[in-house]
C-alpha cells in the first residue's frame, strides 16, 4: 500500500483535498488483447492498427467487416476506450476518439473503463510511477519484449474522485492539442523549405530556378568545384583545446571533447567557419554521404574527415544550404567517392572537378538571407515545441501520485 504521503500529488487544481486512493487496473478498467493472428488485408473496411500507429491512430490498414465481426464480436473497440502497446513499445497510451469501428492487432491492449475517465486514465498510464510499475511487470527476456495481459490486470495504481479525473484529464487534452498543433505548424515550416529549396535552386539540369527574387534574371554560371574550394590541410598549431573540438555529425562544439588526449591535439584539423567538412556515414536521405558547412566558429576536428576551405569570401548563409541540399550535391558526391572501412571516403581531387551551378554573389546573398530568416523561424517554433515537452513532462511528474 502507498503511505499517507504518496496518496497526495504534488500539485493540485484548486478545491480538490481528498487523498487518491490505490487501485488495481483490473479494478477500473476490463482489459482485451487484440488479434493474434496476421489478418487478410483489404483495400477498405474496417482499419487495422498495431503498435506503430498508436501516436494517432491512423493508418493505411483495413480488414473486412466479416472478420471484423467474427475476431472482435466480444471485444470491440468504442469510442473512450483506451489502446495501450504492450509489445516492442510498452505502456504508450491513446484514447479512441472516433465512432468508427476499429480492430487492433495483438500488440495492443484494449482498456474498457469502468470507474474510470478517459483521458485521466491515458494520461495515468503516461505517469511516471505508473510507467514505472509497467515496466517492472514487463516481460524483459522476450524480444521484442512484452508484458502480458495477467500482469496489466496487476498494474497498481492510484487515482482520485470523479471530478478531479475530469479536470485533469481535460487539462492534459488541452495541452496535448496545443503541442499537436505546434507540431503541425513545424512540420509545415519545414515542409515549406523543402518546397523553396526545390524552387529556388536550379533543378533537372536547368540553369534558371523556378523562382526568383525581383532583379535576378541571368542564368547561372557553371563552375567547377575546384574553383570554389580548395583541399585544407591545416593542423592544429594554434593549439585549440579539446573544448572546441567540433562535432561534424551535429556541427556543434563538443565542450567535453570527444576523449582525445591534449598532446594528440597538434594533429587535429582546423576547421574554421566557412569550411565544409565530408561527412561519410550513409542513411535514408543522404545515400551516399553529405557536405556541412561550419557556421559555429573555427575549431578542431578529427583528422579522418575531409575538409575543403573557400577559395575566395563566399556567403555561409547560401552555401550552408547549397551545400547540404541532396538533390543538388548527390552526382557531384556519386562521382567521387568509394567504399571505406566505414564509411564512404570522399576523393578529393574528383569532388573539385565536378561541376557546380552559381548565381551571382548578390543573388546567393539574397537567397541564402531568406534561409537564415525561415531557419530562425523553425529554430523558434522547435523551441516552443520542446518547451511546451518538457512543461508537459514536469506536470505528469507533479499532478499524478
Amino acid at each position: 500500500m502507498k503511505d499517507q504521503q504518496a496518496s497526495y500529488p504534488q500539485l493540485r487544481f484548486k478545491g480538490f483535498t481528498d487523498p487518491w486512493e490505490e487501485r488495481k487496473l483490473s479494478e477500473i478498467v476490463d482489459i482485451y488483447d487484440g488479434t493474434h493472428q496476421t489478418p487478410i488485408y483489404t483495400d477498405s473496411g474496417v482499419k487495422f492498427v498495431s503498435v506503430e500507429n498508436i501516436s494517432n491512430l491512423e493508418t493505411k490498414k483495413y480488414i473486412s467487416q466479416e472478420a471484423y465481426n467474427k475476431e472482435y464480436a466480444k471485444k470491440q473497440a468504442q469510442k473512450g476506450d483506451v489502446l495501450m502497446t504492450r509489445i516492442g513499445d510498452i505502456g504508450t497510451s491513446r484514447v479512441i476518439e472516433t465512432e468508427e469501428p476499429l480492430a487492433y492487432y495483438v500488440t495492443l491492449s484494449l482498456l474498457k473503463p469502468k470507474k474510470i475517465e478517459s483521458n485521466f486514465l491515458s494520461w495515468l498510464i503516461s505517469s511516471p510511477e505508473v510507467q514505472r510499475n509497467i515496466w517492472k511487470r514487463t516481460l524483459h527476456i522476450a524480444f521484442p519484449k512484452k508484458i502480458n495481459l495477467g500482469e496489466i490486470n496487476q498494474v497498481e495504481v492510484m487515482i482520485p474522485k470523479n471530478k478531479e479525473q475530469q479536470k485533469i484529464g481535460s487539462f492534459f487534452k488541452h495541452l496535448d492539442d496545443t503541442i499537436a498543433l505546434h507540431q503541425r505548424k513545424l512540420a509545415k515550416l519545414k515542409e515549406l523549405k523543402q518546397g523553396y529549396l526545390q524552387k529556388l535552386f536550379p533543378q533537372n539540369g536547368s540553369k534558371f530556378p523556378q523562382l526568383r527574387f525581383a532583379g535576378f534574371a541571368d542564368a547561372w554560371e557553371q563552375r567547377k568545384f575546384g574553383e570554389l574550394y580548395k583541399k585544407n590541410l591545416e593542423r592544429n598549431k594554434d593549439h585549440f583545446s579539446s573544448d572546441r573540438t567540433i562535432s561534424i555529425a551535429t556541427m556543434r562544439f563538443k565542450k567535453e571533447g570527444n576523449g582525445a588526449a591534449e598532446n594528440s591535439l597538434v594533429s587535429y584539423k582546423v576547421l574554421r567557419e566557412g569550411d565544409i567538412a565530408f561527412e561519410g556515414h550513409t542513411s535514408k536521405r543522404f545515400a551516399f554521404g553529405r557536405f556541412v558547412l561550419n557556421d559555429i566558429g573555427d575549431g578542431i576536428m578529427s583528422p579522418r574527415f575531409t575538409t575543403l576551405r573557400p577559395t575566395q569570401d563566399m556567403p555561409i548563409k547560401f552555401w550552408k544550404q547549397y551545400i547540404h541540399y541532396e538533390p543538388i550535391m548527390r552526382y557531384p558526391i556519386v562521382n567521387s567517392t568509394k567504399l571505406g572501412t566505414m564509411m564512404n571516403e570522399l576523393v578529393v581531387d574528383e569532388f573539385l572537378n565536378q561541376p557546380v551551378l552559381v548565381p551571382e554573389l548578390s543573388e546567393q546573398e539574397k537567397i541564402g538571407s531568406f534561409f537564415q530568416q525561415l531557419d530562425e523561424t523553425i529554430a523558434l517554433h522547435q523551441r516552443k515545441l520542446e518547451k511546451l515537452q518538457e512543461l508537459k513532462k514536469g506536470y505528469l511528474q507533479k499532478m499524478f501520485c
